[in-house]
């Protein structure tokens, strides 16, 4: 019997009907085992069990690994950003800051900068588990950060620099980040290698792929969508007939064209545009290979509303002003005369993000409290008609909104739900008056318990403009007055948007 098996038998058995026996000191182990003290056999035997576990471990041999050394990373002519944006990144990738890493990056990139060595495996590690960041990581990640990438498949969105390599060998995520740069500088190319693969993809890649075509979507890639129209893949052939949706001049907004003119009718009464449908027996093979659903409405959503709604989103706007020479504001009255108010206003709303018209983003945002988001999430379309309007437009329409630079704001200000869902860096101009207007409701506010508007102010500080910097120890110093109700709780809402605004502002200034 061995000596670590005979501890083993002692130990199961118990010292008091079985005494471990040490063997002579014949060895160095033995040795150490003989200086025991022999009359206190428990404190033998545990003594006895660690100078054996030990001496077993160290005298094991380590592991060695024979496969070659991988080939170091080739040198990075792309410079290290600063210490001390790098610092900066330290705190959004620790997640005290994170709402910032999108615009650190986009920074970081437009500055030519590439990411410190020592931060490049939490950068992949987010880009894994945040998807929607990829195309914001990959320029700043550098010869070391794609090397690094190469050795771990949790990181396979990564691709190699050789665009051939990537597009033969790389993961679904590295080919479709590709296409995605791809589109951006050559939307023709990308166009035709995706048509080389679409045969032999599997369906889930022609999913991820086809999305590709929303970058530099034009006319040329009309004819590989129409064939994707008759896709085996219900999902291929809905995100084929939305990507035609945002062609206007596409045979198949031609389609819907011809379908509303056949449909629509009109009349006047005192001298005001009144208007009503009448759906034609249309053949339901057509209508459902250009992504009209006709079998499933939502709820509250009668079936033929439904499928107006659907049409209108995909017809041309300009057909509107074809049939009749009003503005996007007079049609919207138009339509809340009739009984399809809500399909045309959501329908128009749909088209006018699809197609970027900002004359009819400026005319249906203030109805964006009757979205229903039958087609199109109500937030994601209320953001997206703000997107659609061009930075001056956007702050016109916004400033629009404060009649008078005196009036106090808070949550039940006109204008306050909209800037929740404007996902863009504001003008200085909507900065400040803004802010002031959030002094004045402090200063005059008898209720201020306004938890609405002091969880927006917080997500507000991402996008208001961090060139207001300089005068906030001036103009935004005591915003708080120290008689208000809560004085502490809106001291610390204030000094979160003040630090955010400042940390940004450094930010800009470092990168």
């Amino acid at each position: 019997m061995s000596l670590w098996q005979d501890v083993i038998t002692t130990a199961l058995v118990g010292t008091e009907r079985r005494t471990l026996t040490l063997t002579p000191a014949t060895n160095p182990l033995s040795q150490l085992l003989c200086q025991l003290n022999s009359t206190d056999p428990e404190a033998t035997l545990l003594s006895a069990a660690g100078a054996i576990s030990l001496y077993h471990r160290a005298g094991q041999r380590p592991i060695t690994d024979n496969q070659p050394l991988p080939e170091p990373c080739p040198p990075d002519d792309k410079p290290p950003c600063s210490p001390r944006a790098a610092h900066y990144l330290k705190l959004m990738l620790q997640k005290e800051r994170v709402k910032l890493l999108p615009e650190w990056l986009a920074s970081a990139a437009t500055a030519g900068y590439r990411v410190p060595d020592y931060y490049l495996p939490e950068l992949l590690e987010v880009g894994r588990t945040s998807p929607q960041l990829r195309p914001a990581i990959l320029p700043v990640l550098g010869q070391r950060g794609r090397w690094l990438a190469a050795h771990n498949p949790d990181w396979n969105y990564v691709g190699d620099e050789d665009i051939e390599q990537t597009w033969t060998t790389g993961s679904l995520d590295a080919r479709r980040l590709l296409l995605q740069h791809l589109r951006h500088e050559h939307p023709a190319s990308a166009r035709e290698r995706l048509v080389t693969v679409w045969q032999q993809a599997s369906s889930d890649a022609r999913i991820a792929l086809l999305d590709t075509l929303q970058i530099g979507l034009n006319l040329e890639d009309e004819a590989f969508l129409e064939v994707a129209l008759d896709d085996r893949r219900q999902e291929v052939r809905r995100q084929a007939a939305n990507l035609l949706a945002q062609l206007p001049e596409s045979a198949l907004c031609q389609r819907m064209k011809q379908r509303i003119q056949s449909a629509i009718t009109f009349r006047r009464k005192r001298n005001r545009l009144h208007l009503d449908f009448i759906l034609p027996d249309d053949n339901d093979q057509e209508i459902t290979r250009d992504g009209i659903d006709s079998k499933q409405p939502p709820q509250l959503l009668g079936n033929k509303a439904w499928i107006i709604l659907q049409i209108v989103a995909a017809t041309p706007l300009f057909l509107w002003s074809d049939l009749q020479e009003e503005s996007p504001a007079e049609w919207i009255q138009a339509a809340k005369r009739s009984e399809w108010d809500h399909s045309l206003v959501e329908g128009w709303a749909v088209a006018t993000m699809r197609q970027q018209n900002p004359d009819w983003a400026e005319a249906l945002l203030p109805f964006y409290g009757t979205f229903k988001g039958y087609l199109i999430r109500q937030n994601q379309l209320i953001s997206g008609l703000i997107d659609v309007l061009s930075a001056e437009q956007r702050d016109c329409f916004f400033l629009n909104l404060f009649p008078s630079s005196k009036v106090p704001f808070n949550s039940q200000h006109p204008a306050f739900s909209l800037l929740t869902h404007c996902h863009v860096p504001w003008s200085i101009e909507l900065t400040e008056i803004v802010l002031d207007g959030v002094r004045r409701y402090l200063k005059k506010t008898d209720n201020p318990y306004d938890w609405s508007l002091s969880t927006g102010l917080k997500e507000f500080a991402y996008f208001m403009s961090p060139d207001i910097v300089p005068e906030l120890s001036t103009r935004f110093s005591n915003i708080v007055p120290e008689r208000l109700a809560l004085a502490s709780y809106w001291t610390e809402i204030i000094d979160e948007v003040l630090a955010v605004l400042s940390l940004r502002y450094e930010m800009g200034r470092e990168i």
